[in-house]
Order: structure tokens, then C-alpha cells, then sequence
């Protein structure tokens, strides 16, 4: 289903009851109060919204609203019962990916050190993992465990955006097994990469696959077994 409520038919209203009494009986909410959570206001008296509402009957308006506030407040629960009517999106997908198979520890920020160039790798890390001022000159130290190809993401206020990795913003970068640097320039020397505009947490994610077409995207995020190395780091900046 498109979730297009203004088309929905009644079998998809009437899933959408089930659903809603899954969620009821893993919460302490009835059907009745996930409805008036919904639509904003207390249900009228004498109307029977509950045999409406299994039955498909209930208005596409309505319809509407339950699902949106289910998709915000119980969407693991609601993709479970039925994926068709909920389903995941890809930042849910690389949320999910991040918090079940994401590899801690391999990748850190190196910063420059601004009389002689050179790139110094910071320890003992402050939580979150690292914290930068904005225009702060940065880049990626990586321990990988494969040589292969790698893409880089950056995760900020719930949106995927790519990060090139490669010369010429080529978004894939050849890596080795072993420690190394990235992104790295033409002359294969460290590449500086700076955050201008955006302050808060930011988690910085480095995916590495023998395989190429295994790579993911900004879209697809890669599957426990796809045989991807996730790697990930989140990153304050302050001003």
C-alpha cells in the first residue's frame, strides 16, 4: 500500500484496526485512547467508533491520523503486525543497522595539526566519541579489517546524506586491510573535511565490502549478512 488515506479501502481500514489493537495490547492504552490520542480530542459518547473502526468502516480522515500516530510513537511494534501498512523507511532501516551491527572502536577522527600539517590521531576519546568545533579541520582514521571498497555517510536530525570518499567526489574509495586515513587527495595524503553549518550530533558511518556491489547506498542500508563492515562514530560539534 502507498499509505495514500484519501484511496484507502476498507480492508485497509480494517487492518489498520488490527494493528491498532497489537499496539493497544502491548501498551497500557485501550483502541478508545490510541483514537483519542490521535485525533487530539475525547471520542463523542453513543457513537460506536470501536465497531466502526474493525469493521473498515471507519471515516479515511480518521484513518489517517491513527496511522500517523502510530508510525511515530509505536512503529516496531505496527511494522511487525503489518509491514505493508507500515513500513520501514530507509533511515529506520540504517537506524536499525547502526544500533544492531554498527562496529565501535575502528574509526576515530584525526585532526591537523596546524603548524606542520600533519595529521595527529586523538585518544582517549570524550562522549559522544568526539567533539569538534565547526570549520575544525578533520579527517578518518580507520582500522579495517578487509581490503576492499568503501562509502562514507553522515547521519544528522534523522537524514542520510553521502559523504564522497573517492578523488573528484567519487562517492566509493579503494581501502587496504590495516590502519590508513580517509578521505585521501591525489597524492594520497589525508584530505581535510570540515563541518561549516551544523551544529549538534552528527555520526559519521564508513561501510567497507570486498565486493563492491555490496556497497549501500543513502537509501539501502546493508543487511546483517550482506557481508558489509559498518563502521561508525558520532561526532558533537560546538561553536
Amino acid at each position: 500500500m502507498d499509505n495514500n488515506w484519501k484511496t484507502a479501502t476498507k480492508a485497509d481500514r480494517a487492518a489498520l484496526y488490527h494493528v491498532t489493537r497489537a499496539v493497544a495490547d502491548t501498551t497500557n492504552l485501550s483502541v478508545e485512547a490510541i483514537m483519542e490520542e490521535a485525533f487530539g480530542h475525547k471520542l463523542m459518547v453513543g457513537t460506536d467508533y470501536i465497531s466502526n473502526f474493525r469493521s473498515g468502516a471507519i471515516g479515511r480522515t480518521k484513518a489517517k491520523l491513527i496511522h500517523a500516530w502510530i508510525a511515530e510513537h509505536h512503529l516496531e511494534t505496527a511494522h511487525a503486525i503489518d509491514p505493508r501498512l507500515f513500513p520501514k523507511s530507509h533511515t529506520n532501516a540504517w537506524a536499525d543497522c547502526l544500533k544492531n551491527s554498527a562496529i565501535k572502536g575502528k574509526l576515530s577522527i584525526a585532526r591537523f595539526d596546524r603548524s606542520m600539517g600533519l595529521v595527529q590521531r586523538r585518544r582517549n576519546q570524550p562522549k559522544p566519541d568526539e567533539i569538534l568545533k565547526l570549520g575544525e579541520e578533520f579527517c578518518f582514521h580507520m582500522d579495517s579489517d578487509v581490503k576492499g571498497h568503501a562509502v562514507a555517510f553522515q547521519l544528522y536530525e534523522k537524514i542520510v546524506h553521502p559523504l564522497p570518499l573517492g578523488l573528484s567526489d567519487d562517492s566509493i574509495a579503494a581501502v587496504s586491510r590495516g590502519e590508513q586515513f580517509l578521505p585521501l587527495d591525489d597524492k594520497g595524503f589525508p584530505e581535510k573535511l570540515t563541518e561549516a553549518n551544523d551544529l549538534g550530533l552528527h555520526q559519521f558511518i564508513v561501510a567497507v565490502a570486498e565486493d563492491q556491489a555490496k556497497l549501500p547506498t543513502s537509501t539501502v542500508a546493508p543487511k546483517t549478512d550482506s557481508g558489509c563492515f559498518v563502521h561508525s562514530i558520532q561526532v558533537q560539534f560546538t561553536a
